[in-house]
């Protein structure tokens, strides 16, 4: 009998606890039963698409490039051009004063590129006009330079013949103002140097960085042949 007792007893107690929950309570006395639901409950748990798809590579053609560098033939330039399939057109050039200017035009053709770099070897024509400031004779190919003075006799250097026998009859009245007219024109001489040419150029565009280097020969005030050379940054529609 006592025996039975016990395990009544003991049923009893296993069934009040297995009666009892294990979530917790509200003021109510509700149990707080989980959301099992499987849809995501913000938008924070959603899978953006867009993020999957695969990013677009710039453009290896068909894309204008513009900017500025330094180089011939202006030594600062500014730059256009254009990418269509395997074939380059490009402008360069600046004008800076009425004797400081040049120009030139590329017509290349791209023997390599990817969307990050183009190879191409390009057919220039070109020119431009400097005026450097006091050079000295026999640079550049002139042999006589307008000094820019507006004495008679002192507007040429080298001096001809008739500004020759000028300075002569000024020195022998005054020697201190022959000397000093000799200074003015040498200090205000002036020179224009041209040059117009062709040449065949390496070019390479790697991101937006541009390097041409190559050789020209033309007409002018300069030796042939002469170094093309440009270094610049270009910006691109791609």
């Amino acid at each position: 009998m006592k025996t039975l007792l016990k395990l009544y007893i003991i049923c009893s107690f296993l069934f009040s606890l297995s009666a009892e929950t294990a979530y917790p309570k509200d003021k109510d006395g509700n149990d707080i039963l989980p959301n099992w639901d499987a849809k995501p409950s913000s938008n924070e748990d959603k899978i953006d698409q867009s993020t999957l798809q695969e990013k677009k590579l710039p453009k290896s053609t068909d894309f204008f490039v513009y900017g500025a560098g330094i180089g011939s033939p202006a030594s600062i330039n500014f730059m256009l051009g254009y990418y269509f399939k395997d074939f380059v057109l490009r402008g360069s050039g600046g004008r800076w004063n009425p004797h400081w200017y040049g120009a030139q035009l590329d017509f290349g053709y791209t023997f390599w590129k990817t969307p990050v770099i183009a190879h191409s070897i390009s057919a220039v024509i070109g020119g431009f006009e400097v005026n450097p400031y006091a050079p000295e004779v026999g640079r550049g190919g002139q042999s006589s330079y307008p000094t820019g003075f507006d004495v008679p006799g002192y507007q040429n250097r080298n001096p001809t013949y008739e500004d020759l026998i000028i300075r002569s009859y000024v020195n022998s009245v005054d020697p201190n103002l022959a000397l000093l007219f000799e200074y003015q024109s040498r200090d205000n001489q002036k020179v224009y140097l041209s040059q117009r040419y062709v040449g065949l150029t390496y070019d390479i565009l790697l991101g937006n960085f541009f390097l041409q280097l190559g050789g020209g020969i033309g007409q002018g005030d300069y030796r042939n042949p002469q170094l093309l050379l440009q270094l610049g940054y270009l910006f691109d529609t791609r």
